[in-house]
């Protein structure tokens, strides 16, 4: 089969970031490819600039707002391509992304999924590679251990503040561009619709980790823009914060049982409680009211979950 690969996007009100985004993949895309819209029931002109201008583009329009997952498995369905790239209206590529992850994929058959660098529109680093969710990871997490560690420890241990210079294995990778095998994404039934928003990526890593038996792969000389977070901004009808806890306890009971999400609860809240302790004595910014504010809200959301 000629090697050609699908790019599936999932729009939802993009219309200031959609022809960015398209144009930079014709521009930077070197493999015979395909282009899959999946529009979540858009109230901009997101659609009419599509169809008026990306006639080559397959819009596929939802008559509701089935969220993230759902959109992108509908993409994925009809995919015929051989490899297919998941990735977010308000990415912009800056370079080929294709040929060096479909080439890490073909010679390694223990990588499973392959994520290129984000950068902000600034062109600093953008974190995008974690640790999985669990009752340890967390409890470091919230109280930011990993800040304070070195370089070599933070890649094994504390991955979120891991600064790869080198490709190198993180547990999940942020899911505004990655890249797969297409029978691989559909060998795992592609993201899971557990979630309506956040935490997809997480579960697809660990379906191909935990489901495949293979690796996520992170390569950080090369590189793309996310500008990040326009769905997010217009979506006010739940609260975020506890959106994400609800996630990370259902993602850790999927993949670890009900007794490690009960364990991880409990741990978070003891963070929590000894995160206030720390900025009450030590803390000498001057948001310190705004931090013990957000501490506070925090264990009140993880009482109420």
């Amino acid at each position: 089969m000629k090697k050609s690969i699908t790019y599936i996007i999932v729009t939802w009100n993009n219309e200031n970031e959609i022809q960015e985004c398209l144009n930079s993949i014709e521009k930077y895309s070197d493999f015979e490819h395909k282009i899959i819209i999946v529009d979540n029931k858009s109230t901009d002109h997101t659609v009419n600039i599509i169809n008026d201008k990306y006639h080559k583009v397959q819009l596929i329009v939802n008559d509701e707002n089935l969220g993230f997952a759902q959109a992108n498995n509908i993409g994925l369905k009809m995919v015929n391509t051989p490899y297919v790239c998941f990735i977010n209206p308000d990415v912009v590529l800056t370079e080929d992304i294709v040929t060096p992850s479909i080439r890490e994929l073909e010679n390694n058959n223990s990588t499973g999924l392959v994520s290129c660098r984000l950068n902000n529109k600034d062109g600093s680093l953008q974190p995008s590679t974690f640790s999985f969710a669990n009752s340890i990871n967390l409890f470091n997490e919230i109280l930011h251990i990993g800040a304070f560690m070195p370089q070599i420890i933070c890649k094994k241990r504390f991955i979120n503040y891991y600064q790869p210079k080198e490709k190198f294995c993180p547990d999940w990778v942020i899911g505004a561009e990655m890249i797969m095998k297409t029978s691989d994404a559909k060998a795992v039934d592609g993201f899971s619709t557990d979630y309506y928003m956040y935490t997809e990526d997480m579960d697809l890593c660990a379906k191909v980790n935990k489901r495949l038996h293979k690796k996520v792969l992170y390569i950080p000389d090369i590189s793309l823009v996310h500008l990040g977070g326009s769905s997010e901004k217009q979506n006010n009808s739940y609260n975020k914060q506890k959106k994400l806890f609800q996630n990370d306890l259902l993602f850790v009971g999927k993949f670890y049982g009900d007794k490690e999400a009960k364990k991880t609860k409990a741990r978070m809240i003891k963070a929590y409680k000894l995160r206030m302790c720390l900025i009450r004595w030590f803390y000498r910014n001057g948001d310190k009211s705004l931090q013990i504010e957000r501490t506070l809200s925090a264990i009140k959301l993880l009482d109420e979950i």
